[in-house]
Parts: structure tokens; sequence; C-alpha cells
């Protein structure tokens, strides 16, 4: 029997990875997959405002290890569960097929901004110069100023057409858990 997999979605700072993490720790026999666990194997766009001008194509974001690392769990993993964080839901045509269910995590963006930020600077090792941490702060403003606000926007919106459950992501990650493990569970199981 394949493992059920559920695709939480969202843009950068809605919480992806710690409702990821809640969800698994719900559910018997689950695991979980990360999107930013494939950085080093992933194809990224070359340009992201060209990619957001051309409509922010998710297919553009090519993972061949996350991918197959999925398939594996799915198919063959010996788990029942896979929670996999994929920020475009089935918006991409590899994994489309392998997601049963998909939560979008809806939040207003000056709150997943602030996440990020705050995310981004509390992991800066101590010995860093403050005005490289600022330099840093500053550049990732101009980026999201210029390019990831909209391309988030856009990625949500479609992610919302085609998900089973849209979750408030300013609720608290353990009631959001329960939301969706509840959800799932009554989509899949009826």
């Amino acid at each position: 029997m394949n493992a059920t997999v559920v695709s939480i979605s969202g843009p950068s700072g809605s919480g992806k990875s710690s409702l990821v993490k809640a969800v698994v720790k719900l559910l018997p026999d689950a695991c979980s997959l990360h999107f930013d666990d494939y950085k080093e194997t992933t194809k990224f766009p070359e340009d992201l405002t060209r990619w957001l001008r051309e409509g922010c194509n998710p297919n553009d974001f090519v993972t061949p290890k996350m991918v197959e690392d999925l398939k594996t769990l799915r198919n063959q993993g010996g788990v029942n569960w896979v929670i996999l964080e994929e920020p475009f839901g089935r918006g991409r045509s590899v994994v489309s097929g392998l997601i049963d269910f998909v939560v979008c995590i809806d939040i207003p963006p000056e709150i997943a901004f602030a996440r990020t930020i705050k995310r981004t600077a509390s992991s800066v090792p101590d010995n860093v110069e403050v005005s490289v941490l600022i330099k840093s702060i500053i550049e990732f403003v101009d980026q999201y100023l210029s390019v990831s606000r909209d391309s988030y926007e856009i990625v949500n919106m479609n992610v919302k057409k085609d998900c089973n459950l849209i979750v408030d992501g300013t609720k608290q990650v353990e009631i959001l858990a329960n939301e969706i493990v509840t959800a799932v569970q009554n989509s899949l199981f009826r």
C-alpha cells in the first residue's frame, strides 16, 4: 500500500517547516520531506525577476533528488504518511500526481516577511559583524520588495486554486496541525 502524501504549502515565513514537524508527530508512521533540504540539488530559475514577469511557473524549480526520495517513500518506504514541505502544492507537474492532499497556509505577507527576517537574524553566528548583518538584511528586503512579495502572492494564489484545505497561518502551530490531521482523515478515509 502506498503512503499518503500531504503537501504543506505557503510562502517563505508562513510556518511550513514547523507545521510539517507538528503534523508528523500526530500521525502514526509518518515522515517528512522538506523542500529546503534539497537546495544543493535544486535547479532554481536563473533570473527571478524574469520568472516573476513570465508568471512564476513552478516547474522552473527542478528538484530531482527530492522527487526521487518522495517516490521511494510513497511507493516502498515502509511509512504510512509522507508530510511534504512543497511551496507550490500540486503546481509542479513532477510531484502533482504523487500528492494526495494539499494544505495551503494563508498568511498576511507582512507576518511572513517579519518571520523570515527574524529566522534569518536568529541564525547568524555571534562572530558576524553588525555591518555584515545589516547589509544582508537590506539585500533581503530589496529582493523581497522587488520580486519575492509579488511571486509569493502569485504562487500562493495558484496553490489555493487546487488545494484541499486553506489554514490560517496566524494560528498556533499545534492548533493548525490538529486541524490538518482531522481534515485529512475526514477527506481521505470517509
